[in-house]
């Protein structure tokens, strides 16, 4: 196999782990065992993102496990399943400021290919926050998040 080729057969490999783990993390039967389940997961996306696969894919990805078993099974002891953590990991991987994203949502037709997606990939990020913004704790973050998801529709 060839570089690219071993590259993509690597990540398809992770990927493929991350979307068995993801079935038993979404599982509804499996009860609190869906944790154990999604951290698998986690270092599955863990190994696809080392290969080369994107970042801001992965996170989303994560990031919509995490709110799914937030929403099933509440906040856990761990930071990884406290809806406040999950807010301000998904604010800090957004790729644009509430005010840039904005700006750029207002003529979003009109921008280049790249900031279309960089508008889209905000959008992906924000999706999971639906399910949990009703047990963000009141104050900045969670108007922050509340700003984002009242942008989010006007985003491609």
């Amino acid at each position: 196999m060839e570089g690219t080729e071993f590259v993509t057969a690597c990540i398809n490999s992770w990927l493929g782990a991350w979307q068995l783990n993801l079935a038993y993390a979404q599982d509804r039967g499996q009860g609190e065992v869906r944790r154990i389940w999604a951290r698998v997961a986690f270092a599955a996306l863990d190994g696809a993102e080392q290969a080369g696969y994107p970042v801001w894919h992965a996170n989303a990805s994560r990031f919509h496990l995490r709110a799914l078993l937030i929403a099933d099974l509440g906040p856990g002891d761990d930071p990884l399943w406290d809806p406040d953590q999950l807010a301000s990991d998904v604010l800090e991987a957004l790729p644009l400021t509430l005010e840039q994203a904005g700006a750029w949502a207002a003529d979003w037709q009109e921008r280049c290919r790249d900031e279309i997606l960089t508008l889209r990939i905000c959008k992906n990020l924000l999706n999971p926050m639906d399910s949990i913004t009703d047990q963000l704790t009141d104050g900045p973050m969670r108007t922050q998040i509340d700003r984002w998801l009242d942008l989010r529709p006007h985003l491609p």
